[in-house]
């Protein structure tokens, strides 16, 4: 794996196109505010027991992630299409949204639980199993026809033998998140995207 011809491109492409990368990004998380916005007046007004509210909010927060775990395999396709050329706007990803409500969600818990066990047992399983399913994103949305499984599957496949590959190619941005630190995150303007394109371009490389 070529790491600096990978960011290099990676700088390339994301020149001039920061707000096309952020866009769905900054939509989506108002839209989700203003949702728990408005459900916090509502419940706020309605002046519930103690225990009904822990409830409520119990509720409101497994919508919130149902929606997000969503969002987050639309907004992987969208990453994708970016690096490709292909058309696919923010109208297309609520449509994919929508459509992957369940997949998305029932993918993600899994993926979640396996890194979970992996990390109750010891810190480094965990970590490689994070690291081996770096891509389970990338890959349902390539393979809309497979089953939970089958994408943590071709997932771990794609990072077989590059694990340590990967665990670099992450730790060779700390400097960069140091620097967006000092400026108090005004760099992640531009740092979010790069690392978010330089991954998935990781992933055209692999697959």
């Amino acid at each position: 794996m070529d790491r600096v011809s990978i960011k290099e491109e990676a700088k390339k492409k994301i020149k001039g196109n920061l707000w096309t990368i952020w866009k769905p990004f900054v939509l989506f998380n108002l839209i989700l505010f203003a949702i728990f916005f408005v459900c916090g007046v509502v419940i706020g007004l309605l002046k519930l027991d103690e225990n009904v509210l822990k409830i409520v909010y119990g509720i409101i927060s497994f919508c919130g992630s149902f929606l997000e775990s969503a969002f987050m395999f639309a907004y992987a396709k969208y990453i994708l299409s970016f690096i490709r050329g292909e058309k696919f706007d923010w109208n297309d990803v609520k449509e994919y949204t929508k459509k992957n409500l369940v997949r998305a969600f029932v993918i993600s818990l899994v993926v979640g639980l396996i890194v979970l066990g992996c990390s109750i047992l010891f810190v480094i399983p965990g970590i490689i199993a994070a690291i081996g399913l770096t891509y389970v994103e990338e890959v349902a949305v390539d393979n809309e026809d497979l089953g939970t499984m089958d994408v943590i599957k071709k997932a771990w496949a794609t990072t077989k033998g590059h694990k340590m590959d990967l665990f670099i190619f992450a730790l060779s941005f700390i400097g960069w998140e140091i620097l967006a630190t000092i400026t108090f995150g005004i760099l992640y303007i531009w740092l979010m995207p790069y690392m978010l394109v330089a991954t998935t371009m990781v992933y055209e490389k692999l697959k």
